[in-house]
């Protein structure tokens, strides 16, 4: 099994009430994403982080990635909170990195903690950094390293990795209201995907063929309506019981309920045809050309 640990971003800012409702619709989101990938895992909550065990992590990565809410996420080295344990492996992370190749690498310790304890940041730095120094032959680099060790100190547990995996961001899919996707074209999809990473849930309504089994695609795991329709598409949508009406075209007009329009806050770049944010959110060429 490998242990990862996700971290989430605007949820925190919420009330502790909110917070733990946002956190359990997370948490649920995760299960139901490694459930559809068939992975095996278990899942424990602290306060301000996730931990799941994964039974195999290369195949875990790319639904955690999908997973709206998460910012970013590490397979980590669990160990106990005492500078020896600490430094013994964060030593060997070194080692499993390859810092002892003689290339010439550099690394950096990036020490954070939680809790109360008789040693610093600072401290746990100091110690890392020398016995990853010791272990490899590799030189201190602070300010730009070729490698990173981080360590993270959480009460009585410590957690040492090499690498951030980023993730969607947003929010837990389905923390929001519901809302009509009106999905025309790609773009249209984009647009109703950027609302569920925003957390609410999405009733797609498309015309028979390629929208609509992309949408389905789309999906994957979460719980969304996909309609099929013959007639007006948007006089369809206001028929639904839901809040709003999610679009990406460019014809206004006055319905009898909010529309909203996604893809506007975003401009073409030359040269890009994806909206690199980390979520995974699907091309969005054409959009304000």
């Amino acid at each position: 099994m490998a242990l990862v640990l996700i971290r989430y971003g605007e949820i925190g800012l919420k009330s502790r009430y909110v917070r733990k409702r946002f956190e359990e619709l997370l948490v649920a989101d995760i299960k139901k994403a490694l459930r559809h990938h068939g992975i095996g895992h278990r899942i424990r909550r602290e306060w301000g982080r996730i931990f799941v065990d994964v039974d195999d992590f290369d195949a875990a990565v790319e639904p955690l990635k999908n997973v709206f809410g998460i910012t970013s996420f590490s397979r980590v080295v669990e160990t106990e909170a005492d500078l020896e344990s600490i430094a013994k492996t964060a030593a060997e992370v070194g080692l499993g990195m390859g810092l002892d190749s003689g290339q010439g690498k550099t690394f950096a310790i990036r020490a954070r903690r939680t809790g109360n304890h008789d040693f610093t940041s600072q401290d746990v730095a100091t110690a890392a950094g020398k016995a990853v120094q010791d272990a490899t032959r590799a030189a201190v680099e602070l300010n730009n390293p070729d490698r990173e060790i981080f360590v993270e100190v959480r009460d009585d547990r410590a957690f040492i990795f090499s690498e951030k995996i980023k993730g969607a961001g947003g929010m837990p899919y389905g923390s929001q209201g519901r809302v009509a996707g009106v999905v025309e074209d790609r773009d249209g999809l984009t647009a109703s995907l950027l609302m569920m990473r925003r957390g609410c849930i999405v009733e797609f309504v498309c015309r028979e063929g390629s929208m609509a089994e992309a949408a389905a695609e789309a999906c994957m795991w979460r719980d969304a309506k996909i309609h099929v329709v013959d007639d007006d598409m948007y006089k369809f949508a206001e028929g639904l019981n839901v809040k709003a009406i999610v679009t990406a075209g460019e014809k206004f007009e006055k319905r009898r309920m909010p529309v909203f329009y996604p893809l506007l806050g975003f401009r073409e770049v030359a040269g890009a045809e994806k909206l690199d944010d980390g979520g995974g959110v699907g091309e969005v060429r054409g959009v304000d050309r």
